[in-house]
């Protein structure tokens, strides 16, 4: 890892299997993020399109699949600030705006380990941040929450597959 990171780990009862259709699938994106979430084909290499509020068109805003491993690991980067998002905070915007897209751009990896025959240990690093980023600290309020739905709609679902 380099510069600061934020980590998050989670125990889930759902397979490796389970888990990478939920991070993968655009059905299961939708259930725990607060809007539509990222899509792609998952691919390396590939765009990570990124829809802020359901209905809304995807936007291609740079970031990229690094890694792809299905049941095992994912990794893309992660999208800077955009003019798209000004209507969810409306302090980003003119110089302030320019100020924040001077960040480095994070990534964030996802790395799937079997525990047991049903439940799998969710490792979520999010990193490449400079200190004091204001991203990172975006990110530190909104993993949680997201990560947490996901654990949530994982385990309610029935039967698996």
């Amino acid at each position: 890892m380099n510069g600061a990171s934020y980590v998050y780990v989670s125990l889930i009862e759902a397979t490796p299997r389970q888990v990478w259709r939920a991070l993968t699938d655009p059905g299961y994106i939708a259930l725990y993020f607060d809007n539509a979430g990222p899509r792609s084909n998952w691919r390396v290499g590939s765009t990570v399109e990124w829809c802020t509020e359901e209905g809304e068109p995807y936007h291609d805003w740079g970031q990229r699949v690094l890694e792809s491993t299905p049941e095992r690991r994912l990794s893309y980067t992660w999208h800077n600030y955009e003019p798209e998002m000004a209507k969810y905070f409306p302090e980003w915007t003119g110089d302030r705006l320019a100020e924040l897209r001077r960040e480095p751009v994070s990534t964030v990896t996802f790395d799937l380990e079997p525990v047991g025959d049903a439940a799998t240990k969710l490792t979520m690093v999010h990193d490449g941040f400079a200190e004091g980023s204001q991203m990172l600290a975006g990110v530190s309020e909104g993993w949680p929450q997201i990560l947490s739905k996901l654990k949530t709609v994982l385990e309610a679902d029935s039967p698996r597959s």
